[in-house]
């Protein structure tokens, strides 16, 4: 999105996210990548603030965590030489004399990325991994009413379908079992069977996999041009 900086109508902006997804950038918005630009993300699960201009050059981070799967209302204003940062209707970030008037800026043109960065991530203040698996809805960006989130026909996966862990697994997230935990049946050999309901989109990549500390590929099942593979140890 492309602002003129002279014809704004207000200085902040607001919108609904919702993330299982505990890193990434949640919009960025610059005139200057070099001079000029700020990043709102999560690291942890929290809010992180990243900017960099002529008065101020910081990283903070504060807030409760966001990555819960839940909609949250998050809220951006700048004040004067302030910015503030709500969530949920509540100040959670107030930092004075950092900034200045918007319409004062040199370059009058400010661009703003929704779940994107404008330059390359190692640019950043404090580096962090960019890709945020989220949703963005009903938001109000400098005043303007616009649509941030893809339609259902062309999107992978609907904002508006009912939230719930393991919908989003970050990548390495596994989960381990004590086979003495486990309920041995009294006849041999007895069988093991997992129920794992998904909704497959185009790609490839591993959908499960077991394995032993000592062996941590004994089993995989893999997704490769929307045909289901078994991946045997010696694969």
């Amino acid at each position: 999105m492309n602002f003129d900086l002279t014809k704004i109508t207000k200085t902040s902006s607001s919108f609904e996210f919702r993330t299982w997804d505990p890193e990434g950038v949640i919009f960025y918005g610059d005139t200057n990548p070099k001079d000029d630009w700020f990043m709102l993300g999560l690291r942890d699960g929290r809010p992180e603030i990243q900017m960099h201009n002529q008065w101020s050059r910081f990283t903070v981070s504060a807030g409760p965590r966001l990555d819960d799967g839940t909609w949250h209302q998050v809220e951006l204003k700048m004040d004067g030489d302030s910015v503030l940062l709500g969530v949920d209707g509540k100040e959670v970030v107030h930092l004075r004399q950092v900034s200045g008037p918007l319409n004062t800026r040199v370059q009058p043109i400010l661009r703003i990325a929704v779940g994107a960065l404008l330059f390359p991530s190692s640019n950043l203040r404090f580096p962090l991994v960019p890709a945020l698996d989220g949703c963005v809805r009903r938001g109000s960006w400098l005043g303007k009413q616009i649509q941030t989130s893809a339609p259902a026909s062309t999107s992978l996966r609907s904002c508006d379908v009912e939230s719930q862990p393991g919908i989003f697994f970050p990548a390495g997230t596994h989960a381990e079992f004590s086979l003495q935990d486990v309920p041995q049946p009294h006849a041999e050999p007895w069988a093991f069977s997992l129920d794992l309901g998904l909704e497959q989109v185009a790609g490839s990549g591993h959908l499960l996999a077991f394995g032993t500390p000592e062996n941590p590929s004994w089993l995989g099942l893999h997704l490769q041009d929307q045909e289901r593979t078994l991946l045997p140890p010696f694969a």
